[in-house]
């Protein structure tokens, strides 16, 4: 089997990650919750993992918590910082992970408004400018696209939000273990990952790293170890957003993929990713989105002159057992832009894992596939 669906989730996971998993699973108690060492080690695991995220991310102070992914630092983010007339702005290249907890906010009162991309996959910032109005509050958006691969303006778009006094707030799911993310250079405000895809850790952890403490409604409450008889959540970060046992094999498996991250070499995706686009681009009804622009994680997808992209991913793992994704990539605006919401878009995602191999024979696959459709 030959795996292009990284960007969905990593396959095989970090050696390093499942092993840090399960020495933690097997002597660790839980934290906050004893005076042993079972339970003191699980605290000084967390409080260390905290400061080697904000390292990992360039940021010297500043708040980390605690998430199951991407998913969940996204609603708790959405739901618990806008109030009824407040306006945020966000970009038709969001995942459902971003648009559908926005939806459910707009029902409360709150304002959207999207910001279109153009003809090289990137959101357009004068689009962006004219977008903003005096409730506006944030900025809402994806690092890399889901679908796209492209990067996207953030230390531009971040320097307009600052200079109207919102806050930006960055979607790094696709760009993290792709790239450096330096958040005080970058000047993003909130920063929401999981540790699945590109730091190759097992499903279930994630985080919100952000460069001080906001205000934010939490959107679970629960134990947290002290203050036991408050009957609300206590105000002081983490814990305020961070309720229940925390996943310490999974916190630990995220320290260990990140230290490996940091020695990552990024060239070999990017050549890995610049062949495949160079030569699929030669098979007869074969279109890649933004073939020119090179300024994209390791990602690319096609549209197949309107042929489904669901059969022609069915086609490559039941004859050649690759794994490619099809469909709508839970990226619905992006699709209705493109116009591609019935056929879908064909997807290869890469990581160190892959060799140049292995994309010589999806490309001869997919070449073969089509010259029959």
């Amino acid at each position: 089997m030959i795996y292009f669906d990284h960007a969905a989730t990593s396959l095989p996971k970090s050696k390093i990650a499942l092993e840090a998993f399960l020495n933690v699973a097997n002597n660790y108690a839980n934290a906050s919750r004893g005076s042993y060492e079972p339970s003191l080690n699980a605290s000084r695991l967390i409080y260390q993992t905290r400061e080697d995220i904000k390292q990992y991310f360039h940021l010297q102070n500043g708040e980390v918590v605690f998430t199951s992914g991407a998913t969940m630092s996204l609603n708790i983010i959405i739901k618990g910082m806008f109030d009824r007339n407040d306006h945020v702005i966000t970009t038709t290249l969001e995942h459902n992970s971003v648009l559908r907890p926005l939806y459910e906010i707009e029902k409360k009162g709150v304002q959207i408004d999207f910001i279109s991309f153009d003809n090289n996959g990137v959101i357009d910032i004068k689009e962006c400018i004219s977008k903003i109005k005096p409730s506006t509050k944030a900025i809402i958006m994806t690092m890399a696209s889901n679908v796209l691969g492209t990067f996207q303006p953030i230390k531009e778009i971040a320097k307009i939000a600052h200079q109207h006094n919102l806050l930006i707030i960055v979607d790094v799911s696709q760009a993290v273990g792709h790239c450096n993310i330096n958040m005080e250079e970058l000047e993003i405000d909130i920063l929401c990952f999981s540790g699945h895809k590109g730091l190759a850790t097992p499903r279930g952890i994630g985080a919100i790293v952000m460069n001080k403490k906001y205000e934010i409604t939490p959107l679970i409450s629960g134990g947290s170890g002290f203050l036991s008889f408050e009957k609300k959540q206590p105000e002081s970060l983490p814990e305020h957003l961070e309720a229940g046992s925390l996943p310490i094999e999974l916190i630990a498996s995220l320290q260990a993929a990140i230290k490996e991250n940091k020695e990552k070499n990024f060239i070999k995706e990017q050549q890995l990713t610049t062949y495949f686009i160079e030569e699929v681009n030669k098979i007869n009804n074969v279109n890649v989105l933004y073939p020119n622009n090179k300024n994209r994680c390791p990602l690319v997808s096609l549209h197949l002159n309107n042929i489904s992209s669901d059969e022609i991913m069915d086609r490559l793992f039941q004859e050649y057992k690759i794994c490619s994704r099809g469909g709508i990539h839970c990226a619905p605006l992006l699709h209705q832009q493109l116009h591609t919401e019935n056929c879908g878009l064909l997807r290869f995602s890469f990581s160190n894992n892959n060799t140049l191999d292995e994309v010589k024979i999806a490309i001869k696959a997919l070449k073969q596939i089509m010259e029959g459709v």
